[in-house]
Formats: structure tokens, sequence, C-alpha cells
């Protein structure tokens, strides 16, 4: 009986020491990686996507853009019909007849160049259709020049500093770890850009939220091969005691 009570309270020491030890080893862990890291999981692969408009409204005459497509910079992607740009801008038939230049500017107007070299992501438009200025007919990204932006809570953006280190984890690419740079960081917080305002506020009830911080992360190419797009969710790990 004494025997069975002394193995008793060995096992419990030891779970008790097992136990205290996990803490104190998860507790030195979670303080390392405070000190060495900043991570967030709210984090997405970004691109400049530029949008292809018209300068006049009018008729496309052709439209040879297509989702995929792989376009160079000024390539011509359609062009409208001379006689409806004419028709929809009245006062262009005057600048016209009377003015090479502005002949010249139109006969320019009415093809639709590409802004950049890229990839055609989004296609909105088709042969006959009436086009106005500002509306996105297409819009094209460079994915050879892609990076990711993480938004970052406003209480570690103080560890955050251009040129750190970051590994990058992309969720639709397991196993595989990207090298990346911190590029910049906002000057701003994303509530600022927010198109709905701050109700709570207003109404007396506000509630106190840690604001974010975007900070963009350069991929340095280091993608080349893999199948890297826009929107993408990413974890960021960014190494702010250690470069």
């Amino acid at each position: 009986m004494a025997n069975s009570s002394i193995v008793r309270v060995i096992l419990i020491n030891l779970i008790v020491l097992v136990v205290l030890i996990g803490a104190l080893f998860g507790g030195y862990l979670y303080y390392t990686n405070s000190i060495n890291f900043v991570t967030s999981q709210d984090a997405q692969v970004t691109g400049t996507i530029v949008p292809i408009t018209v300068q006049y409204a009018g008729r496309l005459n052709t439209w040879d853009a297509a989702v995929n497509t792989t376009v160079n910079q000024s390539d011509v992607l359609g062009t409208e019909s001379n006689s409806s740009v004419l028709a929809m801008n009245p006062l262009l038939s005057g600048l016209v007849a009377h003015n090479a230049t502005y002949r010249q500017r139109l006969d320019n107007a009415e093809s639709i160049l590409s802004p950049i070299s890229g990839t055609i992501i989004q296609n909105n438009a088709q042969n006959g259709q009436v086009v106005q200025p500002g509306q996105v007919l297409a819009e094209v990204v460079n994915l050879g020049d892609l990076n990711v932006t993480a938004n970052i809570p406003e209480t570690e953006i103080r560890h955050v500093m251009v040129g750190q280190n970051v590994d990058v984890a992309i969720d639709g690419i397991p196993n595989t770890t990207f090298k990346g740079t911190v590029q910049s960081i906002g000057n701003a917080t994303q509530s600022a850009f927010s198109l709905v305002p701050n109700i709570s506020a207003a109404s007396g009830s506000y509630t106190k939220v840690v604001q974010r911080i975007p900070v963009v992360i350069s991929l340095n190419g280091g993608y080349s091969g893999k199948p890297v797009v826009p929107g993408m969710n990413a974890v960021v790990t960014i190494h702010v005691n250690n470069n």
C-alpha cells in the first residue's frame, strides 16, 4: 500500500514536471518568435492591374483581347469605328476637318492599345459594342512582377522596416516557401480608405479595434514557374531581428 502511494506521488510529480517544462518551452518559443518575427495571415498576392479604356465614345469595329492572352506594351487590342466616334462626339467633326494634328490624334485614339506588357486577366468587351470613356474594356497585369500585400497590426508595425527579409507561404501552393523583402510600408491604415464610415463612433458606441497597416513585400521574381496569380491568400513571416 505504501509502495503504491509512493509510486502515485512520483507519477504526479513527473506529470507536473513535464507540464512545467512544456509551459516553459512554449513560453520560450513564443518570446523568441515575438522578438524575432512579425507574422500575418491577413495577406494576399497583388499586382499592378491596369484597366484598358477608350478616349472617345464610339462603337468597337474590332476587338481581339482575350483572357490569358499575353500582350506587349502598345499592342493594338482593338479599334473604334471612325464614323461612330465622329457621330457620338460632334465637336470633333469641325476640329478634324480643319486641323491635321487633331485628325492624327483621332486616328491614334481609334486604335486601342495595351498600356503595359503583361497578361489580360479580364475581358468585358466584344465587337460592335458601344463604349464610353472610363468604361473598363479589359484589364492587364504583369504576372512577372507580382508582390504580396500584408496587413500588419498597428501594435507591431514599429518592428517592421523596409529591406527586412520575409518568408511567404501561399495557400494555393502548399509546402513551398517563397523569399521576399519588405518593399514599402503604408502611411495610413486600411480603414482610412474604407468606403463605409465608422458609424459606431458617431452613435456613441465606439469600440476600439486594432488597426492594420498595409506592407508591400516584393517576391523578387522568385516564383517563376509557379501558378502564382493576384488575389491568392498568403501568410507572411517578417524577420524583424535577423537580417
